[in-house]
C-alpha cells in the first residue's frame, strides 16, 4: 500500500524512434562493399584497392542499417571518414539548391570557339542570376573573344574577360583565371571548358561534396552531348576519356578513378597545393600542356586533400564524331605520361601486379595445363598467406579472387595498349615461324584482344543496363584507341629521354 497523498511517478515517455540514416546526414556504402560477420566480429571488405577493415565493436553497430550509415553523431563521423577514405563508402545526403553562390566563379579558359562560350554563358544563366562570376579567358585567340553575353539574355551577369595576346596553353590560362577570381572575392572556383553544358543541379550537388573540410577537389560526371549507339558517337558515348563512369569515388593513384579531367573541375583555391618551383602562379603547372589535370590531382593527393567524383551532378561535352580526330586526341593524352613520371614517379606505372597475381594471369592466358597448374597454385598459396592475416577465410577468398580477376583482365591490357610496340615486334619477328608454341601464341592473342575489349564495352555499361553502343564497333575503336594511346606514351618517353612512363611496378 501506498501512503495517502502518494502520487504514482509517471511513466518515461517512450524514446523517439531515431529516424532512418537516410534522412539525416549519411554515407552510402558502395555498391561492391559487403559487411561481413562472424563470431560476433564485424568486418567491412571493398575500397579500392580492395582492403579488409574491421571497425571497433562501438560502432560496429551502426553498419546494421542496410547500405546507409549516419554521420550526425562523432562516432559515426569517424566510421565515415574511415569508409570513404578507403573508397568503401560515399557521401549522399541533403543538397540545398537556393544557398547564394556569390563566393564562386566559373573560369572557362578558350581558344577559337566563341561560339562555345556564347553557349556555356547562356546555359549558365541561372547560376549567374544566383551570384556565380564568371571569368572568360580568352588564350590568344584569332580573332580575339568579346564578352559573351548581353544584358538581354541575363540580368547583368558579372562577367570579366581575360585576354593573353598569344596562346599560353589551357594551364597558364585556368591558372589567370583563377588570380582573378580569387582576387573578386571566390572561395570556390570551377573549371569549365568551352565545349561543355552544365546540366540542371550539377552546381548545387558539387557544392555539396565541397562542404567538407578536407575536400579540395570535386568532379561531375561528363557524358555525351549528342549521344549515339554506333561507331565513334556511339563509342564516345560509352568510354569518352573525359567519362569517369556512373560512380561514385574518391580520385587517388592506383585505383578505378585514378584522376578526374579539369574540363569540368570544381576547387576551394586555399585548399590547393602550390605549384613545383618554376611552374608559375596558380593550382596548375602551366609548364604541362597536357595532363596538368592529372598532375593536380596527385598533387593534392600527396598534400593529404580528398578528391571527389560525384557523378550525380553532370554536364554535357561536345565529343569529337570523326575517327581520326579521336585518335589524335588519345595520341595527345599519351603524350602527358612521361612528364608525369618525372613528377610522380611510380604513380604512372603502365601496369602494376603483384608477383602472385602475375604469375595467375600468364597461367590462365598461356591457356597449357601448365599454366592452369601455375595459376591454380598462385591462387592457393596467395590464399593460404591472406587467411593466415586476415583470420577469416571467407574473406581471403574474396579478396584473392578481386585481385586474381584484375590481373586477368590488366595483362591483356598492358600488351595491347602501352606495350603494343613490343607486342608488334615480336609478333612482327615470328611471324613465318611454323612453330607449334609461335601459332599458339598467336592465337591466344588475338583471343586475349577480343576478349579484353569485350570486357572494355561490357564494363562501361549503367549498372543493371545494357551497354549504350554495339559490340563489334566498339571493339575495333577500342583497339585502335590503345594503339594511339601507347603511341603517345612512347613519344613522350623518347622526347624525355626516360623510359620511366614505361617502367611496371611489381609489388612485394
Amino acid at each position: 500500500m501506498r501512503p495517502a497523498g502518494h502520487r504514482a511517478p509517471s511513466p518515461a515517455p517512450p524514446a523517439a524512434p531515431t529516424p532512418p540514416a537516410t534522412d539525416r546526414p549519411h554515407v552510402l556504402l558502395d555498391r561492391r562493399t559487403r559487411i561481413l560477420r562472424r563470431g560476433g566480429v564485424v568486418r567491412v571488405l571493398g575500397g579500392d584497392p580492395v582492403t579488409l577493415i574491421t571497425p571497433a565493436p562501438s560502432v560496429a553497430g551502426l553498419l546494421d542499417g542496410g547500405r546507409a550509415v549516419a554521420k550526425d553523431t562523432p562516432a559515426g563521423a569517424a566510421l565515415a571518414r574511415a569508409l570513404t577514405d578507403r573508397g568503401m563508402a560515399h557521401p549522399a545526403g541533403p543538397v540545398s539548391a537556393d544557398r547564394p553562390l556569390d563566393g564562386v566563379a566559373v573560369v572557362v579558359p578558350v581558344r577559337d570557339d566563341a561560339d562555345g562560350v556564347a553557349a556555356l554563358a547562356r546555359t549558365l544563366a541561372p547560376e549567374l542570376a544566383r551570384g556565380v562570376h564568371l571569368v572568360v579567358v580568352d588564350d590568344g585567340s584569332t580573332p580575339p573573344l568579346t564578352v559573351p553575353l548581353s544584358p538581354a539574355r541575363a540580368p547583368d551577369p558579372p562577367v570579366t574577360l581575360l585576354r593573353h595576346a598569344h596562346s599560353r596553353g589551357p594551364a597558364a590560362a585556368r591558372n589567370a583565371g583563377t588570380s582573378a577570381a580569387v582576387a573578386a572575392g571566390a572561395e570556390v572556383v570551377v573549371y569549365l571548358d568551352a565545349d561543355v553544358l552544365p546540366l540542371p543541379g550539377w552546381l548545387d550537388i558539387l557544392l555539396a561534396r565541397l562542404d567538407d573540410p578536407l575536400v579540395a577537389a570535386v568532379a561531375p560526371r561528363v557524358v555525351a552531348a549528342e549521344p549515339g549507339r554506333f561507331w565513334v558517337r556511339g563509342y564516345e558515348t560509352a568510354r569518352s576519356a573525359l567519362d569517369m563512369g556512373p560512380e561514385p569515388a574518391r580520385v587517388r593513384p592506383r585505383t578505378r578513378v585514378a584522376y578526374v579531367p579539369s574540363a569540368a573541375l570544381a576547387v576551394r583555391p586555399g585548399r590547393l597545393p602550390p605549384v613545383p618551383a618554376g611552374g608559375g602562379e596558380g593550382p596548375f603547372d602551366d609548364r604541362m600542356h597536357v595532363a596538368e589535370d592529372v598532375d593536380l590531382c596527385w598533387r593534392i593527393d600527396d598534400a593529404g586533400g580528398r578528391i571527389r567524383y560525384e557523378p550525380a551532378a553532370r554536364v554535357a561535352h561536345r565529343h569529337r564524331t570523326g575517327v581520326r580526330a579521336l585518335l589524335a586526341r588519345r595520341a595527345y593524352y599519351g603524350r602527358g605520361a612521361a612528364p608525369l613520371a618525372a613528377r610522380h614517379g611510380a604513380d604512372v606505372a603502365p601496369a602494376v601486379a603483384a608477383p602472385w597475381s602475375l604469375a595467375v594471369a600468364v597461367g590462365v592466358w598461356s591457356a597449357s595445363p601448365l599454366g592452369t597448374v601455375v595459376a591454380l597454385g598462385a591462387v592457393a598459396r596467395a590464399w593460404w598467406r591472406t587467411r593466415a592475416l586476415t583470420g577469416d577465410g571467407r574473406a581471403a577468398a574474396e579478396l584473392v579472387a578481386r585481385g586474381a580477376g584484375a590481373s586477368i583482365r590488366q595483362f591483356p591490357e598492358a600488351l595491347l595498349r602501352p606495350y603494343w610496340p613490343i607486342t608488334a615486334a615480336a609478333l612482327a619477328l615470328t611471324a613465318g615461324s611454323r612453330g607449334r608454341i609461335a601459332r599458339a601464341t598467336h592465337r591466344r592473342l588475338v583471343v586475349a584482344a577480343a576478349a579484353e575489349g569485350l570486357w572494355h564495352w561490357w564494363s562501361a555499361r549503367e549498372p543493371g543496363r545494357w551497354p549504350v553502343d554495339e559490340p563489334v564497333g566498339h571493339v575495333l575503336l577500342h583497339r585502335l584507341d590503345d594503339l594511339a594511346y601507347g603511341a603517345g606514351v612512347w613519344r613522350s618517353a623518347v622526347t624525355e629521354r626516360s623510359p620511366a612512363a614505361l617502367r611496371p611496378e611489381l609489388m612485394r
